[in-house]
């Protein structure tokens, strides 16, 4: 069995958000004519426009008038400052749109389709920063390029959820925190996180940065078309704290309780933190301090910690226990409105680990506040990447491998040169997953014990059907199976084979089963081995 196969991609499952009905246009304000509701929206690789037909759900904006004229640009009546966005959007070839958080700070969208290097300018990119005083050429700066190239083919739905926090601004209206894209996720690819904003992007509404502004779609350079806008916005949560009292203790019993009566040290600090010491072990701290509740409710505790920690509310103890502190333990406690007292107990007997105190409140609806100081807790240590790369020639590589949430035990992937890949399930000689862009995470296979042995795909890739392409029925009637077993499919290994392209030849497996009597040769190449 021989197969050709051209690589086509689907997005991903959005957010569960508020959705913004594409009924009608009367979410925006005054829409330009370029800008229709639609039932639907198709396009192509080669075309220039979108085909659309009548109905409604999908926002299509056509580009009835010249290029550039902000008068097509669309603003949401939506006003926002943190925001999580989940959207899907789809351009014909050659097109270019934006979507403007608070209407200053752009993720562009572009058709950059199989670029292998993308900067801040192509699809996906946070675009840069402008100012002409810089001198001719350098005007663009701080500008962020996506991690990789996530964005399929012009013609195909692509789906983004960014994860934005806005600029926050004290009492006075000074700024006290840049704007920031917490996340950025594209066809299920992370192209950026934690990208703090200096200022506004180019082609801002205004250079003034606000705590809340409306969401904005860029008009004017191109057709384009969206649909299942959906969001989510938090409250400002309006629970505050008082300084924290403290008592610090040096040394310990076997028991954990402090050897001395008398504190070495105490005094008063702006938030609990475990950098009062420098200790690495054997030390106990007390915190004391207040938590000023505007509205009753239910709210959720969360803390972590490197050792033994308790955390008391009003006199009942919300948390007790030993833990390192990427254990984090959740509790939901009732409080009125007003003053409530807390005590924090923070103790440690060992050195193996960092110092390390997190306790956190939520009001429902609202961020996660740190009741500790943000540095008391560490950062964790990060994971390295381990990649497995084509390097010019067909990568093949077994493992385990999850399918949606079963774990496969036999499967194979292959990467193409042309940086096509796919996985295998060699128990039923079946795709499981295709993409496109860099081959394997093995990060899970040799970092650490490697205990999950799993890869995982990197690039923008969806999942196949796993099913065998061929199936024996007796009759008409027969119901299709969902799964072969191995006296009706029999693996019996592959081996390595060399086809030739136009840009050269390369060697591919070829997977070999006895399927009920039929001997089947199984092999995958691409139809083009250019990657541009």
């Amino acid at each position: 069995m021989f197969k050709k196969l051209l690589f086509l991609l689907i997005p991903v499952s959005a957010l569960a958000q508020t959705e913004i009905p594409l009924n009608d246009l009367s979410a925006f304000k005054s829409p330009s004519d370029a800008w229709s509701i639609q039932g639907g929206v198709s396009g192509n690789a080669f075309e220039t426009t979108l085909k659309s037909t009548a109905g409604k759900g999908v926002l299509l904006n056509q580009l009835k008038g010249a290029k550039y004229l902000s008068k097509d640009d669309l603003i949401f009546n939506l006003e926002h400052g943190d925001i999580q966005l989940s959207l899907d959007f789809m351009i014909p070839k050659g097109s270019n749109s934006g979507i403007y958080l608070q209407g200053r700070y752009e993720v562009q969208i572009l058709d950059s389709w199989l670029k292998k290097n993308p900067h801040s300018g192509d699809c996906g990119g946070i675009y840069h920063r402008w100012d002409e005083s810089r001198g001719k050429g350098n005007e663009g700066y701080e500008g962020h390029a996506p991690r990789q190239n996530a964005v399929k083919a012009p013609g195909l739905w692509n789906h983004v959820e960014i994860d934005f926090k806005a600029p926050k601004f004290d009492a006075s209206g000074k700024k006290i925190a840049n704007a920031r894209f917490a996340k950025v996720i594209m066809n299920g690819v992370l192209i950026h996180e934690n990208i703090e904003l200096l200022g506004v992007t180019r082609g801002a509404l205004t250079e003034t940065e606000v705590a809340k502004g409306p969401l904005r779609i860029q008009g004017d350079h191109g057709w384009v078309a969206f649909k299942n806008i959906s969001y989510k916005v938090y409250e400002t949560s309006n629970v505050t704290f008082s300084p924290a009292t403290y008592q610090y203790y040096e040394g310990l019993t076997p028991t954990g309780s402090p050897k001395q009566s008398s504190p070495t040290a105490s005094g008063t600090i702006a938030q609990p933190t475990a950098k009062l010491t420098s200790v690495q072990s054997g030390f106990l701290l007390k915190f004391q301090g207040k938590i000023n509740i505007v509205d009753a409710g239910n709210y959720t505790f969360m803390t972590r910690w490197n050792g033994m920690g308790t955390l008391i509310v009003d006199n009942d103890t919300v948390t007790n226990g030993w833990r390192l502190q990427h254990e984090e333990l959740k509790t939901v406690k009732q409080l009125s409105s007003g003053e409530h007292s807390y005590s924090i107990i923070y103790s440690k007997d060992f050195s193996w680990r960092k110092n390390g105190l997190g306790v956190f409140i939520q009001k429902p609806l609202a961020e996660i506040q740190s009741i500790t100081e943000r540095t008391s807790l560490p950062d964790p240590e990060p994971t390295p990447l381990v990649e497995l790369k084509t390097n010019g020639e067909t990568a093949i590589q077994r493992s385990f491998m999850m399918y949606g949430d079963k774990k496969k035990t036999h499967t194979i992937s292959v990467g193409m040169p042309c940086g096509l890949s796919f996985a295998y399930d060699l128990n039923q000689g079946s795709f499981l997953h295709l993409w496109r862009g860099g081959f394997l995470n093995t990060t899970e296979m040799w970092h650490d014990r490697g205990e999950p042995q799993t890869a995982e795909p990197i690039g923008v890739g969806f999942q196949s059907n796993d099913k065998f392409p061929l199936v024996y029925l007796a009759n008409s009637e027969e119901i299709l199976p969902d799964s072969l077993t191995r006296n009706d499919l029999k693996y019996k290994g592959y081996k390595l084979e060399k086809r030739w392209s136009f840009s050269g030849t390369y060697t591919y497996p070829n997977f070999m089963y006895d399927y009920k009597g039929l001997k089947v040769n199984d092999i995958t190449t691409p139809l083009f081995h250019e990657n541009t």
